[in-house]
């Protein structure tokens, strides 16, 4: 069976980098000045490192489900984890595309009894060009059904 994959767009818009950044406490210039992200060498200013975590206003829960059909119960689901590989941080002006794949399902014992559920969605993040810009991975957690 060939795997599921969801592909997406995030642009990367000053405001909404700016938006991010005043949201995330971040106060480095880079992230709001164009002027202070050019000095620094850089394009224009630059997304703080969570920032590709707005994907997920644009991508529901039913598309993401109706697409790559983890299953899960969601009243029964946690946040597990997330992580971030950069190759670069984005910057604004570029539109990324994103590509959104589960990379790994599987299930344990939990220490209360019952089986919990573990899904990683991966989402690659590439620029124009088709270069790497950064991989993210999240992963839900969906708890054991009452074993009492």
């Amino acid at each position: 069976m060939a795997e599921s994959h969801l592909t997406f767009e995030l642009p990367v818009e000053r405001g909404k980098v700016r938006e991010f950044a005043l949201s995330v406490g971040e106060d480095n210039p880079v992230f709001f000045d164009v002027d202070a992200a050019r000095a620094q060498g850089l394009p224009d200013i630059v997304a703080p490192p969570t920032f590709t975590v707005t994907q997920i206003w644009q991508i529901s829960r039913e598309q993401r489900e109706a697409q790559l059909g983890a299953n899960l119960d969601y009243e029964r689901v946690l946040h597990g984890e997330q992580e971030f590989v950069y190759q670069r941080l984005p910057f604004a002006g570029e539109i990324l595309r994103g590509t959104m794949r589960i990379s790994k399902d599987f299930t344990k014992q939990g220490k209360r009894g019952g089986e919990m559920r573990f899904v990683t969605y991966e989402s690659r993040f590439v620029d124009v060009q088709g270069e790497d810009v950064l991989t993210a991975y999240y992963t839900l957690i969906e708890t054991a059904k009452d074993v009492g």
